[in-house]
């Protein structure tokens, strides 16, 4: 269960949920979504844009920005990575780490990162486990949307989609 009042997303996890047509669902989960103004111009595609934007404009996702201190800090902290990490990526990295919340990416070079620097990190999956456990999404339509998923991003951790789709088309 999300322990989390507030939940920070990155650019690929509202991309991923977009390309499954869960956007809306994850919406529905017992929480606060923020992001950061860099993530939303990371989002190029019109159909992409007017979807997030339907949920910026309801004010179901808060959309942060930051002052010039903050911009320094976040361009340090893409300096001093040791990754290729985008701005966007840094932005709700720092964002995350600022307000104690959960930082949600399917970048495995952040979340390596942003752990090392004490974030809670987790990704697509700990969203369709939500989905799955707040009665949000059926177990066969999750094992469905997560095999559409994988078509789709094959960056995903196989073996533990996998698990999780055997486990939804059982029950």
């Amino acid at each position: 269960m999300i322990a989390e009042k507030i939940v920070v997303s990155d650019t690929n996890i509202f991309l991923d949920l977009i390309s499954v047509g869960l956007l809306s669902d994850f919406f529905n989960l017992p929480c606060e979504i923020h992001t950061s103004d860099f993530v939303l111009g990371e989002i190029l595609i019109p159909e992409q844009i007017s979807a997030i934007n339907r949920f910026v404009n309801s004010k179901k996702l808060t959309v942060v920005s930051f002052d010039f201190y903050e911009l320094s800090a976040i361009s340090d902290l893409q300096q001093h990575c040791g990754t290729n990490a985008s701005f966007a990526d840094c932005s709700v990295w720092h964002y995350a780490k600022k307000i104690n919340a959960r930082l949600l990416t399917g970048d495995n070079k952040l979340r390596n990162t942003a752990e090392k620097d004490n974030v809670l990190v987790s990704g697509i999956l700990y969203i369709f486990d939500n989905l799955v456990e707040y009665g949000i999404l059926e177990k066969p339509i999750a094992a469905k949307k997560l095999s559409e998923l994988i078509d789709k991003n094959p960056r995903l951790p196989h073996g533990e989609c996998q698990k999780r789709i055997t486990e939804w088309q059982k029950n």
